[in-house]
């Protein structure tokens, strides 16, 4: 793509190479709505949680995980997706952090909590390794049971919007931790050409699958404030991927996952300065997480009303 500056008497016209903006996606959120496939992965967790212990205590257990998840909901700054005892999403971000949560709530609480270590027994004793590995497994089982009666779901707004910015000459990276077999049937199923990082070809997304954009670096904490909250931002895997693409844009729906690092990144770095973020506010984005760093982000992440759409309004403008 190129652009022509009017010529000064006298002169010859100055061509001037315009680079194609290069796009870091999400996906679930993104080009999604998890509300079905969340909805059910909580089914199957809270199944169980309680139908794993004796029948004479299920009710109770069911009661148990009822307040806890309103305890959690009560206090989402202090509740998530838990790694390694660091938080790596705050608890209502989306709809899937709020089984993570739940979960975070069990393994703090099972050293005091009668309840709690039952729990946390239960689900080792039925072939987890722990509670992030079970997990894992709801969340597998969610989707999978959603998609086997619905099939996959990506909005066709979303869609459209993908494929208008691939006419446009953007380059599209959908980065999930999502795995990549997903995101290929995914948008297969959509109509939405794709192809397997490392194949680039022109006018087709490219899909690099279980990111592990929520596992913290392990020998080191590093993160960026804003509006009175920590997210952690040490994220070697996402990093990693980020200096592999230099974008110009990242979209995502979950600040913490999706958003805080490429922040600090564009703060801190100048190859990443003039890099775009856009925060897409879905029904689920949490009101006070919002109205916390609204005045901390100073423009430098663009809150986005109309999904990915919007994002595809701004990019092609």
């Amino acid at each position: 793509m190129v652009a022509t500056n009017r010529p000064l008497a006298g002169h010859a016209p100055r061509v001037i190479a315009v680079r194609p903006v290069k796009l870091v996606s999400d996906f679930d959120g993104v080009w999604t709505l998890p509300d079905d496939e969340a909805r059910a992965q909580g089914e199957v967790l809270d199944r169980a949680l309680a139908g794993w212990l004796p029948e004479a205590e299920r009710v109770a257990a069911a009661d148990w995980i009822r307040a806890a998840r309103a305890a959690v909901l009560r206090t989402p700054g202090h509740w998530g997706w838990a790694v390694d005892g660091r938080l790596s999403a705050f608890a209502d971000e989306d709809p899937f952090v709020r089984h993570s949560a739940l979960l975070h709530y069990v393994s703090v609480h099972a050293a005091d909590d009668p309840m709690a270590a039952k729990l946390e027994a239960a689900v080792r004793a039925n072939g987890h390794e722990g509670l992030d590995a079970f997990g894992g497994w709801s969340h597998a089982e969610g989707v999978r049971r959603v998609a086997a009666t619905r099939g996959p779901g990506i909005l066709p707004e979303s869609a459209a919007a993908g494929r208008a910015m691939l006419g446009a000459g953007v380059e599209i990276a959908v980065v999930s931790n999502s795995g990549t077999d997903k995101l290929a049937a995914w948008f297969g199923h959509s109509g939405v050409p794709a192809r397997v990082h490392p194949e680039r070809v022109a006018g087709a997304l490219r899909l690099r699958g279980s990111a592990r954009k929520f596992i913290l670096d392990p020998a080191r904490s590093d993160t960026i404030e804003l509006g009175g909250l920590r997210f952690e931002t040490a994220r070697p895997s996402y990093e990693a991927v980020l200096r592999d693409e230099m974008p110009g844009a990242v979209v995502g729906d979950v600040f913490s996952l999706d958003l805080a690092l490429p922040l600090a990144l564009k703060r801190r770095e100048k190859g990443f300065a003039h890099m775009r973020l856009f925060w897409l506010m879905r029904d689920y984005t949490p009101r006070w997480l919002r109205e916390a760093l609204e005045p901390a982000l100073d423009g430098d992440v663009e809150m986005i009303e109309g999904g990915l759409g919007g994002v595809a309004e701004v990019l092609r403008g």
